[in-house]
């Protein structure tokens, strides 16, 4: 599923299983949707949390791997603000 940039948020919905298993339950962000379209924050919303990062934290505190072709920064949780719904 692809996410959306409004006013320098990049929002998307996902499933808690979305997550990254080996990597700590990590999410990640698709660098292509995002990179040079002016992201400043980044939020994912699954149906029981609402996580949230800035993008200059996120590639701070992330790293990238390349998966099914495409470039992916992951972010582990204890680097994101989760707030319960």
């Amino acid at each position: 599923m692809h996410g959306l940039i409004e006013d320098g948020i990049y929002i998307k919905k996902e499933s808690e299983n979305g997550k990254l298993k080996k990597f700590k339950d990590a999410w990640t962000i698709n660098l292509d949707e995002i990179e040079g379209k002016g992201v400043e924050q980044i939020v994912y919303f699954t149906d029981k949390y609402i996580y949230r990062i800035s993008y200059e934290k996120a590639f701070n505190k992330g790293f990238i791997k390349r998966f099914m072709g495409e470039n992916k920064l992951i972010i582990t949780p204890e680097h994101w603000t989760i707030t319960k719904k």
